[in-house]
């Protein structure tokens, strides 16, 4: 997958004025730090996306709850996984904490031969971004429901529709099959290398429908009329967008499930138990400040429970166990 950190164009104005004062305060930070004291968060993405701002929300805070400066580090490339292995080469001390995903810490090493690390290797910490799932459609798609595009594609079956998502093997790729599957529909899978091209490609009318986040940027898209959202994958209808939908509610995607886009805080499986636990306290506390809430709810996301450190890496264990085997389902295979 892709994860948010990939949609950053026609970002909203509110969400664009609070990334540039984070930038701002980072690179004053970023003036006084020291090479021994600095923490950095590792952003496995460019500057601009939700991964970025969810970064920059967390830095203030958590800088000043260990009085050290934080700073936010993006390396990027081949799937996150670059700034991913990035971390995890660095000393396992919690200086060095990523800003990640399944799409980096599962699905990289699932789909990228070359790649020297596992999911197992990494440590998730603490969640600090969720959002559902929305099934998006081009804006002429004969089709305004989850059932209505079932039924489209049953009479295109010998002109199958297409789906478009950030990659083979990435995570809106696997859901997406999943759903086929449960609507019982033959679709054509059309993999980009990112989401900005696919989205580019969908709003055009060359793709049909995907699966992404439902955030606040892809909203800015729906109301512009240049994007349809047909259904969510949540359990209850969100009031920002009370006239979507949930897949619970239509005929043919019932029993799909609720999954979401998640992003969280990542240090080396090598890290010490004694120093994880005391940076998961502080990061707990850091997440519990109302500031750090609302700079991180900007996206549209929202900050999820605070779990101890068994929840949070059950959590994490459930998720590679769920994810590897969707992609044995869909039989990804690395290259």
């Amino acid at each position: 997958m892709q994860h948010p950190g990939g949609f950053a164009a026609r970002r909203p104005a509110f969400l664009r004025m609070a990334l540039m004062a984070a930038l701002a305060w980072t690179g004053a930070a970023m003036a006084q730090a020291t090479a021994g004291g600095t923490i950095t968060l590792v952003v496995p993405y460019p500057p601009g996306g939700v991964s970025d701002v969810l970064a920059r929300g967390v830095a203030p805070a958590l800088a000043d709850a260990v009085g050290r400066p934080v700073v936010v580090e993006n390396i990027t490339g081949a799937s996150g996984s670059i700034g991913a292995a990035r971390m995890l080469q660095g000393p396992p001390d919690g200086s060095r904490i990523l800003v990640g995903s399944a799409t980096e810490t599962v699905l990289a090493p699932l789909t990228i031969k070359s790649l020297r690390y596992q999911a197992t290797d990494f440590r998730l910490l603490a969640l600090i971004y969720s959002a559902p799932m929305a099934l998006y459609a081009r804006p002429d798609l004969d089709a305004r429901s989850v059932d209505e595009l079932a039924a489209l594609a049953t009479r295109r079956a010998a002109r199958p529709l297409s789906y478009g998502s950030p990659g083979t093997g990435s995570l809106y790729h696997l859901e997406m099959e999943k759903l086929r599957t449960t609507l019982g529909i033959e679709a054509l899978h059309v993999p980009y290398r990112g989401g900005a091209p696919m989205l580019q490609d969908l709003m055009a009318g060359v793709i049909d429908f995907t699966l992404l986040p439902q955030d606040n940027v892809l909203g800015a898209m729906v109301d512009g009329g240049k994007l349809r959202m047909l259904g969510v994958t949540a359990d209850h209808r969100s009031a920002r967008r009370a006239d979507v939908p949930t897949l619970d509610e239509s005929l043919r995607a019932r029993g799909f499930g609720h999954p979401t886009v998640w992003v969280g805080l990542f240090v080396p499986q090598a890290m010490p138990d004694a120093s994880t636990a005391q940076l998961h306290r502080t990061l707990v506390q850091v997440l519990a400040q109302s500031q750090t809430r609302l700079a991180l709810e900007a996206t549209g996301g929202t900050v999820p429970a605070a779990m101890n450190l068994v929840q949070v890496q059950a959590f994490y264990a459930q998720e590679v166990r769920s994810l590897q085997d969707m992609a044995r389902s869909a039989d990804v295979q690395p290259n």
